[in-house]
Formats: C-alpha cells, sequence, structure tokens
C-alpha cells in the first residue's frame, strides 16, 4: 500500500519538474511557454498547499491533538510560498527576467527546505497517526491533487 510519504513527496518531484520547465523555457527566451508552465506549476503548488491543509492538516491534527507544531509551521510556509509565486508570476507576466529569477530561486530555496521537513518528519508522523485511515485519505489527497497531473494514484 501506499503511504502519504510517497505520494506526498512524489507530487513535489512533480512540482520541482513543472518549475524546471519554467526555468529551460526562459533560458531560450521563451517567455510564453514559460507563462504557461509557471501557470500549470502554481496552480500544482496551490491544490497540494490546498489538499494539505484542507484534507491532511487537520486529520493529523484531530488524530494526535497536536495543533501549535509542524502543521502550523507548514502553513505559515505555505503562506510564504504562495506570496513568492504572486510577485514571481507579477514578474513573469511583465517579462522582467530578473525579477522572476530571484523570486524562483528565493521560491526554490524555501520549496527545497519545506519539502526535507514535510517528507522527513511530518509525512512520516501522518503516516504513523492516520494509518487506520490511510487508504480512505489517500483516495481523497490524489483526487485533489493528482487528477490534474496524471499521476498514478
Amino acid at each position: 500500500m501506499q503511504t502519504i510519504t510517497a505520494f506526498l513527496s512524489a507530487d513535489h518531484r512533480a512540482c520541482d519538474e513543472l518549475l524546471a520547465v519554467v526555468e529551460h523555457a526562459l533560458a531560450d527566451g521563451r517567455w510564453e511557454p514559460a507563462q504557461a508552465a509557471f501557470e500549470r506549476f502554481r496552480e500544482g503548488m496551490l491544490h497540494h498547499f490546498g489538499a494539505e491543509e484542507s484534507l491532511l492538516f487537520p486529520r493529523f491534527e484531530q488524530s494526535t491533538g497536536i495543533y501549535r507544531g509542524p502543521t502550523q509551521v507548514m502553513r505559515a510556509e505555505h503562506l510564504q510560498m504562495r506570496q513568492l509565486l504572486a510577485v514571481a508570476a507579477a514578474a513573469l507576466a511583465a517579462r522582467d527576467a530578473d525579477d522572476y529569477s530571484g523570486n524562483a530561486e528565493t521560491l526554490l530555496i524555501m520549496m527545497q527546505q519545506h519539502n526535507v521537513k514535510e517528507e522527513n518528519v511530518l509525512y512520516p508522523m501522518c503516516d504513523q497517526s492516520l494509518a487506520a485511515e490511510l487508504a480512505t485519505l489517500l483516495g481523497e489527497l490524489q483526487q485533489e491533487i493528482a487528477a490534474d497531473r496524471g499521476l498514478a494514484p
């Protein structure tokens, strides 16, 4: 049976790949494909955050009684990344490569640090504390996240 850690870690990699597509398009000076790829990346990130915030985190909190722990930190980091996504999107729309690159680099570093915490700490805690409802929860997470990217359930 698949785990929360495996599924959501794979979704992190999918988002990373979408951001790399943006970078390659920009390196070639192809602004419109870069903007289209960035929109797919942004939507993927927002779906991922939304699934965690609406499905995973509340169930983890309810199961463990931990409301001011790792989920609170992850929500705060999601907020910061949403702000960086908005600034990067504006830079792309203005075709300001320097502004986009600076914000995208900050976003990438933040994503990497955030993903390490989730993949090595929070998701394994979720796998353990939510084991009894894992199949149902994974189905809901897959429906929320994977459908728009064709990830295998």
